[in-house]
């Protein structure tokens, strides 16, 4: 367990030290606090590969280093394609529509009773979720310009 705690903590770390260093384009106020979760979680992150080497004096791990197996990658894998695609949708459909679009082909894909009344109560959480989420946007005061809207 300490070796795959180790890799994964050293992952982490690494998306932290990246968003990191993405925050720096922003003003100080704006970066304030994407600084202040990346310098948290990196902090967090050291310490946990600092438990996990001093685990692994007390113990011989013989489990393998990576800690995903077959499914779990492929479950990861589409997730990260269904996150480009989203991406590249929004300047074409708009954050609203894209989004609605994602969470509705994730909640559909990963649905393990494809019954149609799981299916409709997916949609129609997709969309209350959805309709939530842009409410909650606009009560914090957070617009997006019309081109982004729809």
């Amino acid at each position: 367990m300490s070796k795959r705690n180790i890799i994964s903590s050293l992952v982490v770390l690494v998306f932290f030290i990246f968003f990191y260093s993405c925050s720096s384009g922003l003003d100080q106020s704006a970066a304030y606090w994407p600084r202040l979760i990346c310098v948290v979680g990196g902090a967090l992150s050291v310490i946990n590969i600092g438990g996990a080497v001093l685990s692994m004096q007390k113990e011989t791990d013989q489990k393998s280093i990576f800690p995903l197996n077959g499914g779990q990658i492929k479950r990861s894998l589409i997730l990260a394609v269904m996150a480009i695609i989203w991406v590249a949708l929004i300047p074409h459909l708009g954050y609203l529509t894209s989004s609605i679009l994602l969470t509705a082909a994730i909640v559909l894909i990963f649905e393990p009773d494809r019954s149609q009344k799981h299916i409709i109560r997916d949609i129609v959480a997709t969309i209350i979720f959805s309709l939530v989420l842009y409410e909650l946007f606009s009560i914090l005061g957070v617009h997006f310009p019309n081109g982004l809207l729809i």
